[in-house]
Formats: structure tokens, C-alpha cells, sequence
């Protein structure tokens, strides 16, 4: 549901400056800092071929496998504990009412999810599949 700061201008801006927070220290423990330390490539590289279904697990695979510096298959380390670190962090912003191991993995858990989505949107072409649905659906009308 999120974290309840009340109503008003001041705790849209509570609001606003924990999701950037969050957001933030995400992208550090995920990107930065976790691949520095386990010599891991944070980056997604689609499999860009194959069946439908092949191509899904690919994508879903990279969220537990990923490649170290060598090029070798790894755990996804930096995923796996960056968005629970992340998680973990943002009750330092929460009020204390909204602060329990729960929201934690609650928070991993949607973390892990929504990444799963962003790297199913990449497999398939991201921007340049919305774009070939909008010139499919032009050319119709």
C-alpha cells in the first residue's frame, strides 16, 4: 500500500523524497557497488532470437544467473542481495508505523518483479516494439 505520511503538500513531498530514496539506493547497491565487489556485469544482454518462450526465460533466467568479469556464468549477487539492501534501507525513511521485517521483503519482492518486467520489455525490443505496434496500428486506421 506504502507508507502513510498523512495529507497535504508535505507528505506528497515525504512521499516524493522516499521513492527517490529508494530509487537511488537501488540503482547503487544493483549497479554499483555489489557488481564492483562480486567482479559482476550488472548489464542485461538479450538473447535477441529464439521462440517467444525461450527468449522469456532467458530474461527470467538473468535474474538469477549473470556473468562475471571473465565472462563466466555467476549467481546474480548483486540483484539478489542489492534489492533486499535497497529494501532494507528505505525503512530509514519510512514512519515507524510502516517499519517491519513484512514491508522489507514486500519491498524485495516488487523490486525483483518490476526488474523482471524492465528485462522482458529489453528481450523484446523495448521502445523499438512499442514503435512497431503504433506504425501496425497507423498503417490500419
Amino acid at each position: 500500500m506504502g507508507p502513510s505520511y498523512g495529507d497535504g503538500a508535505h507528505a506528497f513531498w515525504q512521499l516524493y523524497g522516499y521513492n527517490v530514496a529508494g530509487l537511488a539506493s537501488n540503482e547503487l547497491f544493483t549497479d554499483g557497488l555489489l557488481p564492483t565487489l562480486f567482479h559482476q556485469d550488472p548489464r542485461y544482454f538479450r538473447k535477441g532470437g529464439g521462440t517467444v518462450k525461450s527468449r522469456i526465460g532467458w530474461a527470467l533466467r538473468s535474474e538469477v544467473i549473470t556473468y562475471n568479469d571473465r565472462g563466466a556464468e555467476m549467481p546474480n549477487y548483486s540483484h539478489m542481495l542489492g534489492f533486499g539492501l535497497s529494501s532494507a534501507l528505505s525503512t530509514t525513511y519510512l514512519p515507524p508505523q510502516n517499519v517491519s521485517f513484512w514491508n522489507v521483503l514486500e519491498g524485495w519482492g516488487i523490486k525483483e518483479a518490476v526488474d523482471a518486467g524492465l528485462r522482458e520489455y529489453r528481450e523484446f525490443g523495448g521502445i523499438s516494439l512499442l514503435k512497431r505496434i503504433r506504425h501496425r496500428h497507423e498503417a490500419m486506421h
